[in-house]
């Protein structure tokens, strides 16, 4: 778990741990990299990692969380019409910001941005208030599935060399919510249509 505090000096000094992380990554993998090599690399001291930190994953998980809540800290509720709106406004930010998700990946650790993304949508949830007519257990699935969606979308966005733009990406997707759609069809109808 990480534990930074929300004032400026602690903020910087996960940032500095953060980018140490990344100049490691150059060097070697992921698993390999030490306390001590963040520290060579940003200067930053061990109590002040163990502070913020318990171990090098929380550090990509600390940067996926503060990335998602700068992607949302603009959005308000009456700036969306609907949720494919607030989706493409999502992709938007990720096309700008995608070398944490570069990192993610080289480190293959996508389990990261998929928690940090169900957290993130938790507290849209308790921002934005609760969705009308859905019970608790049907919110969990709500958010896990959104979550599951957004996160193929982009491994597969950056598999494929980042060429689709946000809007392209909205398309696909709800081509792809289309064809669920048609599998209503009796399955004669339906096969012939796959």
């Amino acid at each position: 778990m990480h534990h930074v505090p929300a004032d400026k000096r602690a903020q910087r000094s996960a940032e500095l741990i953060y980018d140490a992380l990344c100049v490691c990554l150059e060097e070697k993998s992921f698993n390999r990299i030490t306390v001590s090599d963040l520290q060579r690399s940003c200067g930053v001291a061990r109590t002040t990692f163990y502070r913020a930190f318990d171990d090098m994953s929380d550090v990509l998980s600390w940067k996926c969380e503060t990335c998602f809540r700068e992607a949302l800290s603009g959005f308000a509720p009456h700036d969306f019409m609907n949720e494919s709106e607030l989706a493409e406004r999502f992709f938007a930010y990720w096309t700008e910001h995608s070398e944490i998700l570069e990192i993610i990946k080289k480190v293959e650790r996508p389990d990261i941005i998929l928690a940090a993304h169900m957290r993130s949508a938790e507290a849209l949830q308790v921002r934005f208030g609760k969705l009308p007519g859905v019970t608790e257990t049907q919110r969990k699935y709500f958010i896990a599935i959104r979550s599951g969606i957004l996160m193929g979308v982009l491994g597969t966005w950056m598999q494929n060399g980042r060429k689709e733009s946000p809007r392209e990406l909205m398309e696909i997707i709800r081509l792809q919510i289309s064809m669920l759609d048609e599998s209503t069809l009796p399955a004669s109808e339906a096969k012939t249509k796959i």
